[in-house]
Formats: structure tokens, sequence, C-alpha cells
């Protein structure tokens, strides 16, 4: 193998590997062949210990250089050296007296029983505290690494740092992603993240409820319903919604869609499109999602709200009645006179309840078993 064909595939090793720290001596392998070296080591670690180092090792019994890892960051005397020269590739050795490094216990302890007296070391920070080392090493007999290794390691570093970047990147918008399907969660209403053409991105927990159900379904990645008339609409209703969207066309009203369901005592489902913002990026790494497929089910019946609200609440049978009733925008007085009891029955459940969700008015009340139950999309 040449000199480019082995550093083409070191380089795609780099971009491949080095996002998980289980394939690090795979990628550490490569490296210590292209550089010359015997012995090889990728860490990040923080400088105030706050942070449990992340490290790998190839060319070395792991256990047996745990030692050297764990003590490099306060008892290497080269160390001073190394963080005065942040991302340049170099010669640890260079930055102290032959003489006196020989001397040093680091050296007599770790350096020399290891055999490992030559150092090709280049660090970054990736943040204040928290640096990461790329040290490939061998032995007296080798001798030193000289400027060919030096320059084989200067075309590694750069691609190693980038690639520790965007692995970053990934991970800060797989946290974004997952932040927004949490509050995704909570709503009761289904919802199908997809691009124009119907291919799903993201399902909430209530559309997966619903796909489960069977009338709604995401076959070879595309949102499809399984009524005809549905499923003929909704590409066209698509596309005129992110036409509107982007002011090529004017729609006079967003009714909603009922879609038949299979069970025929079943209530419909009403879908709605909801076009998504666009962004400037000319460049994505995932599909886009344009438009959110909200599918609500039929309303909750009174009994089940007041169920949910008697169990969040812990409130009794009478007041958990008055509270869903509440919840739903009615008055004291329609509510006494709807159930046959007298208005003052009704006032001192309403101050129970005020107790048992500490409130003290009834607008404050209302908002708050309102938003005890599942958000729901109007």
């Amino acid at each position: 193998m040449d000199d480019l064909d082995q550093y083409s595939r070191l380089i795609h090793d780099v971009y491949e590997l080095s996002g998980d720290p289980d394939q690090w001596g795979l990628l550490l392998e490569g490296i210590t062949r292209f550089i010359g070296g015997r012995v090889t080591q990728l860490a990040v670690f923080s400088l105030k210990n706050n942070l449990r180092p992340t490290w790998r090792v190839w060319g070395a019994d792991q256990q047996e250089y745990r030692t050297f890892i764990y003590r490099h960051a306060t008892e290497d005397p080269r160390l001073s050296y190394i963080l005065s020269n942040p991302g340049r590739v170099i010669c640890a050795e260079d930055g102290v007296d032959p003489e006196q490094f020989r001397a040093t216990a680091w050296f007599r302890e770790v350096v020399e029983p290891m055999d490992l007296e030559h150092s090709l070391v280049s660090y970054f920070a990736k943040e204040a505290d928290i640096m990461a080392t790329l040290a490939s090493m061998r032995g007296r007999e080798p001798g030193p690494f000289g400027a060919h290794e030096k320059q084989r390691l200067g075309l590694v570093v750069p691609h190693l740092r980038r690639a520790f970047e965007y692995y970053a990147l990934l991970d800060e918008a797989k946290a974004k992603v997952n932040d927004i399907g949490a509050a995704l969660d909570i709503v009761d209403a289904g919802i199908f993240l997809t691009d124009a053409d119907l291919n799903v991105a993201h399902v909430n927990r209530a559309g997966e409820a619903m796909l489960k159900a069977g009338d709604i379904a995401v076959r070879s990645g595309r949102l499809v319903f399984k009524d005809t008339r549905a499923a003929r609409q909704m590409p066209a209703a698509v596309a005129q919604a992110l036409a509107a969207a982007r002011g090529e066309t004017h729609l006079s009203h967003a009714d909603h869609m009922e879609v038949p369901r299979q069970e025929g005592d079943e209530a419909p489902y009403r879908v709605s499109l909801h076009p998504l913002p666009e962004t400037a990026e000319a460049a994505r790494l995932t599909q886009r999602s344009q438009i959110a497929v909200v599918v609500r089910a039929p309303a909750r019946s009174g009994a089940d709200v007041a169920r949910r609200l008697q169990t969040t609440f812990h409130l009794t049978p009478a007041e958990a009645g008055l509270a869903a009733a509440l919840a739903s925008g009615a008055a004291l007085a329609d509510y006494a006179q709807q159930r046959s009891v007298a208005l003052s029955t009704v006032r001192s459940q309403l101050k129970a309840l005020y107790e048992k969700t500490e409130t003290r008015r009834q607008g404050e009340l209302v908002a708050r078993l309102r938003g005890s139950l599942d958000l729901s999309l109007a």
C-alpha cells in the first residue's frame, strides 16, 4: 500500500470512527503505523478532574497503560511544554533538558520501564478546562521522531479535531431533537413531522398510538391514510398549505379534514396541516421537516376528564365532576341547576378545589385544571 492510499484510508477512519470511543483502538492502529510509532494514545480529560477521562491506547496493554494516562496530567515534566503549544505537533521531550528528564521519578517509574522515551504529541482544548491529546510514542532504539513524522501527524490532527467538532455538533443536535420530541409527546394530538412528499421525520407518542390503531400508517417512510379519499386528498392539501405559507396562493379557510376510521362507531379523525418555518440553511445532514400533520382523535368525554382530574388532584367524585365542568367553561349556577344541587353545595366544592389545587380565584383554578390535562392543539 503506497503512502497516499494509506493516508486516504486513515482519514476515512478518522471521520468514521472518532465519534465512538470503542472504535478508537482501530483508529489508533492506523495512526501508529502511519506515523512510525510503537504506542499511540487518544485521550479527552479535564484538567480540573471534573470529567471522567475517555481514552484508548494501541500498542500497549490497556491496564498497564492506565497508570500512564491517569498520572500524565499531573506528573509528566513535559506537560507545561505541551500545554504551551496548543494545536501544534511537537516532540514532547524538546521542552525539557534531556539529563534532567532522565533523572525524574516520572522517567524512572513510567517512561523507561515502558520504553516510551520519545513522544510526538498534539493537544487541543475542547472547552476551557477540557483537553484532547493525541500522542504517538516509541522507545530509545528507534530514536526521536523527526520532521517527516511530525509532518505526517500534522496531516492527521486537523481532520481529527474537525471530526470531534462534527460529532459534538451532532450530539448537540440530537439533544435538541430529544427536547423537541419530549415536548411533542405531551400533546394529546398525533403529530407527524414530514417533508413536502409526506416522508416522515418524526412521530410523537400520540401519533405512534394512532399508527397502532391501524387507520394511519407509515409505508416506505411515507405517511398514508387507509381511507381512500383522504389518501388521495392529502398530497394536494400539503402542497397547497406549503404554497400558502410561501405566499404563492391564498387559503380563505383552514378547515380540518375529516378522516373516517375503520371502526364504524368511532368518530372520524380531524386532520390539519401546519407548515413549519423555512430556514436559511443551505445544506442539512438530515431530512428536513416542512409540515406538521396534526391528527386529533374525538374529544374525551366529561367522565374521562373528571377521572383524570380526580387522580391528579386527589378529588372526591363530586369535586372532580365540578372541576371537569369548570375546565370546559361551565358556570357555577348552570352546573348546580344541571346537577339539581344547591348552589351553596357547589360553592363548598369550589372552596375545596381551591385548596387542593393551591389556587385562590376561579380564573386561576380553571387555568390550573386545563394546564393539568394533556395539551391539545386548537
